[in-house]
């Protein structure tokens, strides 16, 4: 809590108990200047200053700078837009390659788009290569390892467990009637 500051007051050590009592209760505080509310309101002021510093700026020296500096200046900036829109085209038309080549080895379309953004620029043919043989060689033992765990199969016995012979059989007796 605040308090009071007497020596603010003038002429209060002289006073009556009466008048320091009426001083005091008309006393009014000092109120700090209102500080920004929070940071992120004082950073925005504080951006929103140093780009209006940084116009001006810049308007001061197109003031200065003769026409053949500005068109100069102009054309550099242009060059430099042009420049960062076509290194976004070559990132995604490298992400797209590298995307088909690794569908094309067998992988799935979104996991082959995850993996192509991760892959670097400049990844060689030989790593493509490389992924399509793995994942042969994995559905070539894959296949190998579903025929070795096939159930045996023999020649004249049917899939029921019962001879030819028992089957005839079997057969003759009902059309006999037995």
């Amino acid at each position: 809590m605040a308090k009071i500051d007497v020596s603010k007051i003038s002429g209060y050590a002289e006073m009556s108990a009466e008048d320091k009592l009426t001083a005091l209760l008309g006393y009014e505080f000092e109120t700090p200047a209102p500080a920004a509310d929070t940071d992120a309101e004082r950073l925005k002021s504080a951006l929103s200053k140093a780009n209006s510093e940084a116009a001006e700026y810049k308007r001061q020296l197109r003031e200065k700078q003769t026409e053949a500096e500005r068109a100069e200046a102009d054309r550099l900036e242009r060059e430099k837009q042009l420049q960062e829109e076509l290194s976004g085209y070559k990132t995604r038309e490298r992400i797209s390659t590298y995307k088909a080549k690794l569908m094309a080895a067998g992988i799935d379309a979104a996991t082959a788009d995850s993996m192509a953004n991760g892959l670097p620029e400049g990844v060689s043919d030989d790593y493509f290569t490389a992924t399509k043989t793995f994942l042969d060689n994995q559905k070539q033992a894959l296949m190998s390892e579903a025929l070795d765990n096939q159930p045996g199969l023999s020649v004249g016995v049917p899939p029921q467990g019962k001879s030819a012979e028992d089957m005839e059989t079997e057969r003759l007796r009902r059309n006999i009637g037995l």
